[in-house]
């Protein structure tokens, strides 16, 4: 199994380079026809939710292992990410460029049981996800103030999360994977080298590898879903130049 994934994650390389020499390609044939016409952007997106769950619900936690149970209204969840890139119009229709996006957040909840224990802890969850990756925006009405476009995308995200129980680090993880999607988005332009933008997750595939580290213990994934929530939600301004 680890043997079919390895190659799966060879393959998804092949394909990221192979996007990238015809994005360039594309742009080059293009540029004596439509001149330098350049993007500089960046998108974010913040969220702040307390009592994520409910009042003793279960929740599976997949860093231990165990089911653990929340019997307090004291937990907090808090996520950061912001995405600059760099793009280039090709025409009208169809921008081309690289991106990279950092994500970092953090979980904490009292009075946790896990499985196995009978003294409540409290647990805290630090993450950090740093990727990067090329992508295409295809805009369906380029001669209006307001467009609409579907954005393609790959990407490569490393990801490092650790885990505290009682101010004591138990475990820390890590997760590399590719992701294959396309989003949604809206543009304003707000005259002819200020652009407004909001995007949304569409339609995703995940393939990837997670570890815990200084252990042996691994697991290869994969998954396709549609992922149109909040955390998918970023806000951003782009100037051409």
């Amino acid at each position: 199994m680890p043997t079919d994934i390895t190659k799966k994650l060879k393959m998804n390389k092949l394909i990221l380079i192979g996007f990238a020499v015809s994005i360039l390609r594309a742009g080059n044939a293009q540029e004596t026809e439509i001149g330098n016409k350049l993007i500089l952007g960046g998108s974010i997106n913040f969220i702040t939710q307390k009592n994520t769950y409910p009042l003793s619900s279960l929740s599976i936690n997949f860093g231990t292992g165990g089911i653990y149970s929340n019997s307090t209204n004291d937990t907090k969840n808090t996520s950061f990410a912001i995405t600059p890139y760099f793009g280039k119009e090709i025409n009208p229709n169809l921008i081309a460029g690289l991106r990279l996006n950092y994500k970092i957040g953090r979980y904490k909840a009292k009075d946790i049981y896990l499985f196995g224990q009978s003294n409540p802890i409290e647990l805290v969850r630090n993450s950090n996800q740093f990727g990067i990756g090329i992508f295409t925006r295809h805009i369906i009405n380029p001669n209006n103030k307001l467009c609409f476009f579907i954005q393609p995308y790959i990407e490569y995200n490393l990801l490092n999360e650790e885990e505290i129980q009682n101010s004591n680090v138990t475990q820390k993880e890590i997760v590399n994977y590719f992701e294959l999607g396309a989003g949604l988005g809206i543009s304003y332009n707000i005259n002819n080298k200020l652009r407004a933008t909001l995007t949304t997750g569409g339609l995703n595939y995940v393939n990837g590898k997670w570890e815990i580290k200084d252990t042996d213990t691994k697991k290869y994934f994969s998954s396709l879903e549609t992922n149109l929530n909040l955390t998918t939600i970023f806000f951003g301004l782009e100037i051409r130049i």
